[in-house]
C-alpha cells in the first residue's frame, strides 16, 4: 500500500473503533483479514498509527478544534510523526485510494496547531476526557500528571520466565538464539523486557512454555501474593489465566489451585496455556468446591473487573468507551466480588485484591470500605515492593510498569 492509502485507511477505521465496544486491536486485525492486499508492513504501520492517535486523541482533537477523523489523522502526522505541512499535503493529494485534498479550513486548522498547543487544557494535554482526568486527579496516584503523560507512550513488551521449564538465564539465552534481545528487570526476578523487534509467540521458547507474555506490573502483583507449595489457593477472577500461571509456578506445581470467573467463557483459553507451561494443579471452582472451600483457602486472589485505566498505553480506546455510569457500576461489582472472595479465606490466610487501574475509587477507597465492614481482616505489612507495603501502587512513571493496584490482607480471626 502507498502511504497515502494507509492514511485513508486509518481515517476510515478511526470512527469505527471509537464507536465500538470491541477492542481496537481486534478491529484492526479483522480489517487485515478482510483486506489481504495489505502486507504485513502495511498492517503493522496502520496499527501503530491508529494506536498512537488513540493514545493522544483528546489532544489531537483540541489542537485542530475538531473530531473529524480525516483532520485528526492529518494532525497526528504533524504532531506525533513530525511531518511538515507539505509532506502531509503530499499524502492527502486526492489521488486514487488517498484522502482528498484538505480544504482551506482544514489547512488553516493544521497551520494553527502550534498556537493552539499553548492553550491546551490539562486533560487535553494528556489525552483524556475532562471528567476522567478529574477522577484520576482526585485519587491517590503519586505524580499523577506525570503518570498520565507516560500512559500516552507506547507500552513495552515484557515476558515472565516460567521456572517450571527452566531458569531465567536459560530462557534469555534461548530467546537470543531465536534473535530476540531482552534485558533483565532487576527489581522483578523473573521478568525480561524485549528490546527491538522479534517474534515471540511463534518461537520455540514460547511454544515450549519457557516464557509467558505478561507485563512487569502483573508479575509484581502475582509475586506479592506469595503463593506457597502445597497451599490451597483460589484465583477468584482468573480470566485467561495470566496470574494463574504465575501462582502455579510460585507453588512449584504443588498443592491445589482453583480458578473461577464470572464469565466461564474467559477461562476456556487457559487449558492450552496450562499444558504448554507444564502445570497440573489447576481445577475449576465447581459447585461442590464452592461449598467445600469456604473458609479453607490459604490464599485467595481477586483480580477484579476494572476500568483498565492502568493499561491505557495498550488499550487507549477504552478511555473513550468509559462513562461515569460504567465506572459506578464497576465499583459496585468490585465491592461485591471482594466481599464474596473473602468468604473463602481461612483464618491466618491472605486475600489479594488487584486492579489494573489508577483510579482511587477502584483501589485504596475500596480497601478502606472493605476493612471497615470486615474487621476480621487487616493489611499485611509483609507484602512489599520497593518502598511500598500492603497497599502497592504501580504505574509507568514511578515503577516502569502498567498501572496497577495490589492490596494484600490477612484474615486475623474467624
Amino acid at each position: 500500500m502507498r502511504p497515502g492509502a494507509r492514511l485513508k485507511t486509518i481515517s476510515d477505521l478511526l470512527p469505527e473503533i471509537l464507536g465500538s465496544a470491541t477492542a481496537a486491536d481486534r478491529l484492526v486485525q479483522e480489517w487485515g483479514r478482510q483486506n489481504r492486499f495489505a502486507g504485513a508492513a502495511d498492517r503493522r504501520d496502520i496499527a501503530d498509527q491508529i494506536f498512537a492517535i488513540l493514545r493522544h486523541y483528546s489532544k489531537l482533537c483540541a489542537l485542530v478544534d475538531s473530531t473529524d477523523p480525516v483532520l485528526v489523522t492529518l494532525a497526528a502526522r504533524r504532531v506525533l510523526f513530525g511531518d511538515t505541512l507539505d509532506e502531509i499535503y503530499a499524502l492527502a493529494d486526492g489521488s486514487r485510494h488517498a484522502l482528498d485534498l484538505p480544504t482551506q479550513d482544514m489547512r488553516a486548522r493544521l497551520v494553527n496547531i502550534a498556537e493552539r498547543d499553548k492553550n491546551l487544557e490539562p486533560h487535553e494535554r494528556v489525552g483524556l476526557p475532562a471528567w476522567l482526568y478529574r477522577e484520576v486527579m482526585a485519587g491517590d496516584v503519586k505524580a499523577a500528571d506525570h503518570v498520565l503523560a507516560k500512559l500516552t507512550d507506547r507500552a513495552p513488551l515484557d515476558l515472565r520466565v516460567n521456572t517450571l521449564r527452566g531458569s531465567l538465564a536459560q530462557a534469555r539465552q534461548k530467546l537470543a538464539d531465536e534473535g530476540v534481545r531482552t534485558r533483565v528487570l532487576k527489581k522483578i526476578p523473573l521478568a525480561l523486557r524485549v528490546e527491538g523487534a522479534g517474534q515471540i509467540t511463534s518461537g520455540v521458547v514460547f511454544q515450549s512454555g519457557r516464557v509467558e507474555i505478561q507485563d512487569a506490573g502483573a508479575q509484581i502483583a502475582a509475586a506479592l501474593c506469595q503463593a506457597q507449595p502445597g497451599q490451597r489457593v483460589l484465583d477468584f477472577c482468573a480470566g485467561a489465566g495470566g496470574k494463574t500461571l504465575a501462582l502455579a509456578a510460585q507453588m512449584q506445581n504443588q498443592g491445589r489451585l482453583y480458578v473461577h470467573d464470572q464469565d466461564p467463557q474467559r477461562i476456556r483459553p487457559m487449558a492450552a496455556r496450562l499444558k504448554r507451561a507444564g502445570i497440573g494443579i489447576v481445577h475449576p471452582l465447581d459447585a461442590a468446591a464452592q461449598t467445600d472451600l469456604v473458609g479453607r483457602c490459604q490464599l485467595v486472589v481477586a483480580d477484579v473487573p476494572c476500568t483498565g485505566s492502568g493499561r491505557w498505553r495498550r488499550a487507549p480506546e477504552t478511555k473513550w468507551q468509559l462513562t461515569p455510569e460504567r465506572l459506578d457500576a464497576l465499583v459496585a461489582v468490585q465491592q461485591e466480588i471482594l466481599a464474596e472472595s473473602a468468604r473463602y479465606v481461612a483464618p491466618g490466610g491472605r486475600l489479594a485484591y488487584i486492579t489494573c487501574s489508577i483510579i482511587g475509587r477502584e483501589n485504596g477507597q475500596q480497601i478502606s470500605a472493605f476493612l471497615q465492614t470486615h474487621p476480621e481482616f487487616e493489611t499485611d505489612a509483609t507484602a512489599k515492593f520497593a518502598d511500598q507495603n500492603a497497599l502497592v501502587h504501580l504505574d509507568p512513571h514511578n515503577t516502569d510498569t502498567d498501572g496497577m493496584f495490589c492490596a494484600i490482607m490477612q484474615r486475623t480471626r474467624a
